[in-house]
């Protein structure tokens, strides 16, 4: 089942690659930097209903992997980073 606003995946690891991935996944131009995310995790209702427990053999952690261009990786960064300060400062 794929990820939906209703339920989303809830995450478990994420990895940014070292290598980068060719421009032309995004449609981009050659010289554009492209890196690949791979983010892994599982349906936010099976976390949340206890069923995502890592030992147990019918739960499937799914995989997806983005190409995401040097600027969005640095606003993600960026907005992550500002999403934490707040909330830090709100305890």
């Amino acid at each position: 089942m794929a990820a939906t606003e209703s339920d989303p995946i809830a995450l478990r690891s994420f990895v940014l690659l070292p290598e980068p991935v060719p421009s032309e996944v995004l449609g981009g131009i050659p010289s554009m930097e492209v890196w690949a995310l791979r983010l892994s995790g599982v349906s936010l209702r099976e976390a949340l209903a206890g069923e995502a427990d890592p030992h147990a053999a019918y739960v499937q952690t799914r995989e997806f992997v983005f190409a995401v261009p040097r600027d969005v990786m640095e606003n993600l960064a960026r907005t992550l980073t500002e999403a934490c300060v707040q909330m830090r400062d709100a305890l």
